[in-house]
């Protein structure tokens, strides 16, 4: 089903909604029986709010994975939203107008929705945000999503767990391809070493991963890939090839599937 050419729905297990934003990055919509949890709220280039509207009456909390602007950009159309302390920072500079000006660059003219406002867009305001920190779940009524803390691709990076469904939402903290830990928002490699080895702690628990970036869901052997590449690199076993990326230089280490970037001075 669709809502929208900028967003595409789809329903890749029940009561849970992935939203695509024109291909790049994906939002997750859970509903329980009294609440719906949205995870991120990607650009906020397209009507999010009015796409969740149509596949959900209920009311919606809104949490954010991490801070970067492909994930918070969104967040203006939504009264409230929850974020990671540590990642606060990221969130408020999305919501400068000279950053938003620079970020629409990004985006052919020709590949925006029809009627949407750039000028609305690069000025929407920062409205209420909860910054969070440590155990935390949001209850949606039969149906509780638990917060856990992954820094690594920034500090403030966060998976959500949904016990009901067994499955954890990644943000771009997992994915199938290279994390990004090279970027100057990112921890050292050895804290997001620390962070896997607390997710492959409890992959018994879930039977989908449902990142932000690429194909989903992806299965949980992905992650005691990544742990076992990552300690690799930390052993000094593995060493990456030079890449230079959009969001910087650095290292590129590859499990089969997976892999990292990271940097050499951050480990």
């Amino acid at each position: 089903m669709s809502h929208s050419p900028w967003l595409k729905v789809s329903e890749p297990s029940k009561h849970v909604w992935r939203i695509e934003n024109n291909g790049m990055v994906s939002e997750y919509l859970v509903a329980g029986e009294d609440r719906a949890l949205l995870i991120d709220t990607g650009w906020g280039i397209g009507d999010l709010a009015g796409t969740v509207k149509n596949l959900t009456p209920l009311p919606v909390t809104v949490v954010n994975t991490h801070g970067h602007p492909d994930h918070t950009c969104g967040n203006y159309q939504f009264e409230n939203s929850h974020i990671h302390e540590a990642d606060v920072h990221l969130l408020k500079r999305n919501y400068s107008p000279s950053m938003r000006f620079n970020i629409l660059k990004r985006f052919p003219k020709n590949t925006l929705p029809t009627g949407f406002s750039e000028e609305a867009w690069i000025h929407a305001p920062l409205k209420h945000f909860t910054p969070f920190k440590g155990s935390m779940a949001f209850d949606l009524g039969g149906r509780s999503v638990e917060v856990i803390e992954v820094p690594g691709h920034t500090h403030g990076s966060v998976c959500l767990y949904d016990s009901q469904g067994r499955i954890l939402f990644c943000g771009d903290s997992i994915l199938a391809g290279n994390v990004m830990i090279h970027m100057e928002d990112s921890a050292p490699l050895g804290v997001y070493y620390k962070s896997l080895v607390r997710l492959v702690s409890m992959a018994d628990k879930f039977d989908k991963l449902m990142p932000a970036h690429g194909p989903a869901p992806i299965g949980p052997e992905v992650l005691r890939d990544l742990q076992a590449g990552v300690k690799k690199v930390l052993e000094g076993s593995l060493e990456g090839k030079p890449v230079k990326t959009p969001f910087g230089e650095g290292l590129s280490a590859s499990f089969g599937d997976c892999g990292v970037f990271y940097r050499e001075d951050r480990l």
